[in-house]
């Protein structure tokens, strides 16, 4: 079973997408901000993270930065799911590696789609 953490600081929309993973069978952690992500990594090793952008003390931006530095994720599949729903945002979330961008709100076959496609 692959595991996904998805990080995002908004509780209910943590809750909705973690429902969601679960029933197409995945291993689901969530944290509720970047330094809760960050231990998570530590301790869980995801498949694949899913994280917002913005968030109280440390951004997405730096999130995506850190989780690369750690030699084992360098290559981790990252999404980032954020209501900034600019081109230079999603153009930066790309210099920083993310490897998907999707804009909330989105619908569950978004989502499920990009999951997949990058699990292959």
């Amino acid at each position: 079973m692959k595991k996904i953490l998805v990080i995002d600081d908004t509780l209910h929309l943590l809750e909705e997408i973690s429902d969601l993973l679960q029933m197409e069978g995945y291993d689901v952690i969530t944290a509720y901000d970047a330094f809760d992500g960050m231990r998570k990594i530590g301790t869980t090793n995801p498949d694949l993270i899913i994280t917002d952008l913005l968030m109280p003390e440390m951004n997405g931006f730096e999130l995506i930065s850190k989780i690369r530095s750690i030699d084992r994720h360098q290559f981790t599949p990252i999404i980032v799911l954020s209501a900034q729903a600019t081109k230079e945002t999603e153009q930066k979330a790309r210099d920083c590696s993310a490897d998907a961008y999707i804009r909330k709100p989105c619908t569950a076959d978004q989502l499920i789609l990009s999951i997949e496609k990058l699990l292959k």
